[in-house]
């Protein structure tokens, strides 16, 4: 049986930066208009006197994220550019071992 790629977002970490997405519209040469990979930024919020934003990658297509994967030997072109090390692919067990290990907010997509 194939093993189940996801995506897994750290959102502690993730900037806004849109790198991820203009990467995934680079590499299926897609236009500006149209998308694999859209990066949601929400309005800030106030939570316990701070205010917190969310800025969150979300996958349409987790089947083109196990492409890039596996074409590119394991390190998907979304993760290489990410400057804030927010976005991680691998098998769907992997991420859900990293995201446990992890004291930040995650969001996996599978």
């Amino acid at each position: 049986m194939a093993k189940k790629i996801g995506l897994m977002v750290d959102l502690d970490f993730c900037v806004g930066c849109y790198c991820c997405q203009s990467c995934c519209q680079d590499y299926y040469d897609l236009p500006v208009t149209e998308t694999y990979l859209r990066v949601f930024n929400h309005k800030p919020d106030i939570v316990d006197g701070k205010a917190m934003m969310l800025l969150a990658p979300y996958p349409y297509d987790l089947e083109k994220c196990a492409y890039c994967f596996e074409k590119e030997n394991g390190v998907a072109p979304c993760v290489a550019t990410c400057i804030g090390k927010a976005i991680h692919v691998d098998e769907v067990e992997k991420l859900r071992d990293l995201a446990d290990k992890s004291d930040w907010r995650v969001m996996i997509y599978q």
